[in-house]
């Protein structure tokens, strides 16, 4: 009967601990690792979903963004920060070569999967996912296999979306194997 009660006890601890500190993409285990300047970006292909991890030494905004034909334009870019501890990851379209809007704004969607984050000294850190194809007209298809480019970017202390960066860069990446090469 003791071990019943404290099974019970368990349990209910257990449920408790997973609604007020929830395990966020964060937790899992990525297969690749791209680092850059402050700025590390991991990743794992799963079935027809991609999980990213974007981590920065900033308390302003990270950034990924898939597929650039132009600086931004045609870009497929993730946004996200923690703002009074609150993650907020939006769904961006690169519609120039220096300006992005929200996929919503447009007549899209936010595809963002999983949102989640924490900043922690300084450090923040965004996890989401998306579908490799998400079929929206705002949205790249992501090709797992073979050489495809991506933008990585960071603010410098602002929260706000419209802010400008401290870094960024511009990699080939091949996402099954986890090779990448810096471009600019």
């Amino acid at each position: 009967m003791k071990i019943v009660k404290m099974m019970k006890k368990f349990v209910l601890i257990a449920a408790a601990v997973s609604v007020l500190f929830p395990v966020y993409a964060g937790a899992k285990a990525y297969q690749h690792t791209l680092e850059a300047k402050d700025m590390a970006v991991s990743w794992s292909i799963d079935q027809d979903q991609i999980h990213v991890k974007l981590t920065a030494k900033t308390t302003g905004w990270v950034s990924i963004g898939f597929d650039p034909e132009s600086a931004m334009r045609g870009a497929d870019i993730i946004i996200g920060a923690v703002k009074n501890g609150k993650v907020e990851i939006q769904d961006h379209y690169g519609v120039r070569s220096r300006a992005h809007s929200q996929d919503e704004k447009l007549g899209g969607e936010n595809n963002v999967l999983n949102p989640a984050g924490e900043e922690i000294d300084g450090v923040t850190t965004i996890c989401f996912s998306l579908a490799l194809d998400s079929k929206d007209k705002w949205d790249n298809p992501i090709v797992s296999e073979g050489t495809s480019r991506i933008m990585v970017a960071y603010g410098s202390g602002s929260d706000s979306f419209n802010a400008g960066h401290k870094y960024r860069g511009v990699y080939d990446i091949n996402y099954s194997t986890g090779e990448t090469k810096r471009i600019k």
